[in-house]
Order: C-alpha cells, then sequence, then structure tokens
C-alpha cells in the first residue's frame, strides 16, 4: 500500500461533476452525481493506493459484507464500492446534508432525543454485530441527518477499509474523544467498543462536549488517557436512569457493558417524555435473539425489576430513588484508571 496526497480529482466509473465535501488524512469525500439515474451521492476516495491484488480483493470483500448494512433505515447506503484506475479504493454512499457534530454545537439534543437517536443507533449497530460487522467509529460526526430528519449512521467503509490497513494506522484513525480505554491499550475493535461508542457520542450530544472534558480546555492525549480514572459527571437536566445507562455503556471493563440489542432495548424502555409525546421505535427490528458475538438479555426477558447488561447473570435493578445499582457495579464509583500505551500515540489521532 502506498500513499498520495490527492491533488487532482479522480475519475470513478459513473461519478460526474465530482467536488470536495471534506479532507482528511486518510481519505477525501467528493459531492458528485450517478450519472445513469441523475442522484446526488457522496464517494469517499482513499489516499492510500491498493498496489497487490491480494489488498483489492480484500477490500472488496469486506465492502459487500458492509454493503448488507445498506438495508437498515438508520445506516448510510452503501450503493457502490470499487477502485480507481490507479488503485484508490472508493465507497459510493448517500448523500447527507448535515450531521449531529453540527447540531451539537448550536443546540444539544434532549434526553428525549438523544434516547430516540440511541435506539436507533442501537438498532443498527445490533444488526452489523449479528452481520460479523463492527463500526469501529462511532462519534456524532458519522451520525448523519437524512432529507427527512432521520438519524443515519455513516462511514461503515472505516469498517471496511481498515481491513486492508497495517494495525498501526488503524489506531491512527480512531477518534479518542469516544474510544474506550482498551482501544488505546492497542487492543483489537470488538462490538463493547461500538457501544461504548455509541454512548459516549449520546452523552456529548447533550452535553456539548465529550464526557470528562473540561469546558475550557481540550485535554492532550495523555491526559485523557488519565481520565479513565474519573467519574463520569452527570449532565444538568439528564434524568438519572439514563444516565446510569450511559455510564454502565462506558464502563472501563469492557465485559461490563451491555451489548447493542440490550442497549437499545433498555433505552426503549426509558419514559420519562414530557407532554407524553414519544416516537415510535425502529421500523425495523432486525435482530431477534442473541447476535453471533454472544448471548444478551432483552429488558423483556430479564427478571422483574432487573436488566442484565451482559449476559452474565449479574443484574442491574432500580434502587428506592429509581436510579440503577447494581450488585456487579456502581456506576457513579471512581472507576479504576486502565493500564493505557501512550507511548505510540500519534497527533494525527486527535480529532472528533
Amino acid at each position: 500500500m502506498v500513499t498520495h496526497p490527492r491533488t487532482t480529482v479522480p475519475t470513478v466509473p459513473g461519478l460526474t461533476g465530482l467536488s470536495v465535501l471534506a479532507r482528511g488524512g486518510y481519505a477525501t469525500v467528493y459531492r458528485a452525481v450517478q450519472e445513469s439515474i441523475g442522484r446526488d451521492v457522496a464517494v469517499k476516495v482513499e489516499n492510500r493506493r491498493l498496489e497487490s491484488e491480494r489488498d483489492q480483493r480484500r477490500f472488496l470483500r469486506e465492502a459487500r459484507a458492509a454493503g448488507r448494512m445498506s438495508g437498515h433505515p438508520n445506516v448510510i447506503d452503501l450503493f457502490d464500492a470499487g477502485m480507481t484506475a490507479n488503485g484508490h479504493p472508493y465507497l459510493i454512499m448517500e448523500l447527507c446534508e448535515a450531521s449531529y457534530a453540527e447540531r451539537m454545537k448550536t443546540s444539544p439534543l434532549s434526553p428525549v432525543e438523544a434516547r430516540d437517536v440511541g435506539v436507533k443507533i442501537a438498532d443498527a449497530l445490533a444488526d452489523a454485530h449479528a452481520l460479523g460487522v463492527l463500526h469501529r467509529d462511532v462519534k456524532p460526526a458519522n451520525l448523519l441527518i437524512s432529507r427527512f430528519g432521520e438519524p443515519q449512521l455513516a462511514d461503515f467503509g472505516l469498517a471496511v477499509l481498515a481491513e486492508v490497513r497495517d494495525h498501526l494506522i488503524t489506531l491512527d484513525v480512531l477518534t479518542p474523544a469516544y474510544a474506550p480505554p482498551e482501544m488505546f491499550r492497542y487492543a483489537p475493535p470488538s462490538p463493547a467498543a461500538d457501544v461504548y461508542a455509541l454512548c459516549a457520542t449520546l452523552y456529548a450530544l447533550m452535553r456539548g462536549r465529550p464526557a470528562r472534558w473540561r469546558d475550557d480546555v481540550n485535554p492532550s492525549l495523555v491526559s485523557m488517557a488519565d481520565m479513565f480514572g474519573e467519574p463520569i459527571p452527570d449532565v444538568p437536566g439528564v434524568p438519572p436512569e439514563l444516565m446510569a445507562l450511559l455510564r454502565s455503556g462506558m464502563a472501563n471493563d469492557e465485559h461490563c457493558r451491555p451489548t447493542a440489542v440490550v442497549l437499545r432495548d433498555a433505552l426503549l424502555a426509558l419514559d420519562f417524555d414530557i407532554g407524553g409525546t414519544r416516537s415510535a421505535p425502529p421500523s425495523r427490528r432486525p435482530v431477534f435473539g442473541a447476535p453471533s458475538w454472544g448471548p444478551s438479555e432483552s429488558v423483556s426477558g430479564s427478571p422483574s425489576g432487573y436488566i442484565d447488561w451482559t449476559g452474565s447473570g449479574r443484574g442491574v435493578g432500580k434502587s428506592e430513588d429509581g436510579d440503577f445499582a447494581g450488585d456487579n457495579q456502581d456506576t457513579r464509583a471512581h472507576p479504576p484508571a486502565p493500564d493505557v500505551d501512550t507511548s505510540r500515540f500519534d497527533a494525527r489521532m486527535w480529532k472528533i
């Protein structure tokens, strides 16, 4: 694989009128027109060139796996994938004009909105995990807003493109503000890491900043690693049951986090609407039973008043004050700081 800085507009079969939407260290996203049907699309073109046939075949194989996600109502559609004439992989996707990263800068989400977005995106992750696909970079910038106002999970392409990168490069493209502690230890990606990132994202969408970040300054990579030893503060106005659920999803121990299925059902079970309005559940419930990654229990299948986050049989129930408390962990307690390897941090990792 060879990296070439992109200075000219690429030629992508079937597309015309390419103009830059966003440019990053590893890829450039263009707006384009799919000529055959006159549809506006987004096309992501990797700066890296895949020179070997083996890497190209692997990319296309993984792209097909990610394409299976396109049927979900809250996942950006992947229309096509391929290689440019000079070996740069590309993904052609549905075009969305706005993201929740922009929304949270001007108007943080209410608890009701965050819950409803969380239900839909957790459902999308549950479907992906059941199909054996990881997202690897859930964050506000990858939650787009469709022209119908629906949240859309974007950039499953990272999961595809990461498969043909070496290990260190894969680590470079994670977003530390929403990454779990095990990723700082160079652990392999897992469904639990996706759950952590989604809960960290929902927290940030309500607060306007990532968890544990001070209001006055962005932390360095090393100081952020130390922050995993600090408790996650409350967000003013957010009900305690939602805070407890997000803390469970952001547990330092990946084995204590709920699966995406359990997170979806627990969010759906929360009932704190003002004025009696509540959005409908996802229009499609793709996961029936446990995903292929391992066992899980839904809220409805748990003992009365208890939720088994992990399928381990350890319950989390409501205490007298209505908050969640569990025999496996105290979500408000000061969590242990993980051992984090900061020796190989790269400044390019620091992006939101």
